[in-house]
């Protein structure tokens, strides 16, 4: 992988997604539409900007950090399962292709947890930002999940010691987002 997938255009991202390319995938996708369903409640608590919404700012921001990181992070990841040269590279290349978007999906239910608590806070006509930001959250943290299920599932194939703990962080992730 070279540069970031945030350098990219967005319609040179959208291509690049639907075309044979191995990446961008399904745990980018979710980062960006996570990304931007995040965004969407920053600037509901941005236009609002009174001293409650500070902290719930805050959050916001250090949540758009984490998740745009996930972007790269998952590239990255499929890159080397792609790459992986024999069963303990595919083993520790799939491990790592699990746990990219486990923590994807990890940043995104705490986002939605923050569009909870943010949209009391924000005025009213900003309700729907905050919602709709919060309805693209939801569903890139259900695509991040899908992605990882897949890699945790083929780890359990394989008998890895690492997977009954990915797939543990798996079913509390999908519990909480169920919540």
């Amino acid at each position: 992988m070279g540069e970031s997938v945030w350098t990219d255009r967005a319609d040179e991202l959208l291509l690049r997604t639907a075309s044979a390319e191995p990446t961008p995938g399904s745990g980018v996708a979710a980062a960006v539409a996570g990304a931007f369903g995040i965004a969407l409640v920053l600037k509901a608590l941005t236009i609002t900007d009174d001293d409650g919404c500070a902290a719930a700012r805050a959050r916001g921001e250090a949540l758009v950090e984490r998740v745009v990181a996930a972007a790269d992070a998952d590239d990255e990841a499929f890159a080397e399962v792609i790459d992986a040269d024999g069963d303990a590279d595919a083993e520790q290349a799939l491990a790592r292709a699990a746990a990219v978007p486990l923590e994807l999906a990890a940043a995104l239910v705490d986002a939605l947890a923050l569009a909870r608590e943010g949209a009391p806070l924000v005025k009213p006509a900003l309700e729907s930002d905050v919602l709709g930001g919060a309805d693209l959250v939801r569903g890139a943290a259900s695509v991040a999940l899908r992605a990882a299920e897949l890699n945790v599932a083929s780890l359990e194939e394989r008998e890895a010691a690492g997977a009954p703990a990915l797939r543990a962080r798996l079913e509390v992730l999908r519990e909480q987002l169920a919540e």
